[in-house]
């Protein structure tokens, strides 16, 4: 008779007997997997040869069918082109701006590149609403900015207005924005510039004084020098004149005696120049009267 602990014992070699089958099958399952030949059999190869090996039948070329609208030219879109030429070519725009948004977004603009997008990006409103003259109470303009539709119409054409409003906005901030670095510079430059004016008029001033010194010490002797000659030679000969003058006078009276009383006057002259010299003054009486006068 068996004991009871025995039996247990059985059981348990029976089990890891078990166990241990199992593990060797599944390691020589394993093992026999991972020695499998990778390359494909010989009878795959072959089929695949042998396969290949049948020649492809030439097939006769289809005809040609004519395709629908073969007819049609491009005058036939010119309606077509014209209706949507205007809004091709904002878009047209948008795309290249935001292109050049994109590739240069560190880089600002300089100068008149600055503006190009404004103008690129403005045509994405309608002309109508930049014109210098735009007055909504035009009737033509009025019919074109708001015409007569329904009322979901009506709506919508309110918010593309609002849109409009926004784009405008939009791209005049981000102009003020691209300037904004240049108008500092141009602050700069402005005020370096009125300082240099400063100093520019600081030493115009300084020049003058010194021409004002340098006149008074070298050309100020001279220029009273040679004014005071100038005036030397004026008041000579207004003596001269004046001497010519008294000389004449007495000329006249001496005349006037002798028109009154010549044979008293003759008489009493000794000499023949004072004869030579009365006769010619009485030859110019008229002339010495009219010049004294």
């Amino acid at each position: 008779m068996d004991s009871p602990g025995r039996s247990s014992l059985d059981k348990k070699s029976s089990g890891y007997a078990s166990s241990s089958k199992l593990l060797l099958d599944g390691g020589s399952q394993s093992f026999s997997s991972i020695l499998n030949n990778p390359n494909p059999s010989s009878s795959v190869i072959g089929w695949w040869a042998s396969s290949t090996s049948i020649p492809v039948p030439e097939l006769a070329p289809l005809p040609s069918v004519p395709k629908p609208g073969h007819e049609l030219t491009r005058s036939d879109f010119l309606l077509y082109t014209s209706a949507i030429s205007e809004s091709h070519s904002r878009f047209v725009d948008i795309l290249r701006q935001h292109d050049r948004d994109h590739q240069g977004e560190d880089t600002h603009p300089i100068g008149a590149a600055a503006g190009e997008a404004l103008v690129a990006c403005l045509r994405e409103v309608p002309a109508l609403y930049f014109k210098e003259d735009f007055s909504l109470e035009d009737g033509a303009t009025f019919r074109a900015a708001c015409p007569f539709r329904t009322i979901s119409e009506n709506a919508a054409l309110q918010e593309r207005l609002s849109q409009y409003l926004d784009v405008v906005e939009l791209h005049l901030v981000k102009e003020i924005s691209l300037r904004s670095s240049s108008f500092f510079e141009a602050q700069l430059q402005l005020e370096d510039l009125n300082s240099k004016i400063i100093q520019g008029c600081e030493t115009v001033r300084d020049l003058m004084e010194k021409n004002r010194l340098l006149d008074l010490d070298l050309v100020g002797s001279a220029r009273t020098v040679q004014e005071l000659s100038m005036k030397r030679g004026d008041l000579i000969s207004l003596i001269n004149k004046l001497r010519l003058m008294l000389s004449v006078n007495q000329a006249v009276s001496t005349l006037q005696l002798v028109s009154i009383h010549p044979d008293k006057i003759l008489i009493s002259m000794q000499s023949d120049a004072v004869i030579v010299f009365a006769l010619l003054c009485l030859s110019w009486i008229p002339f010495l009267r009219t010049f004294a006068v």
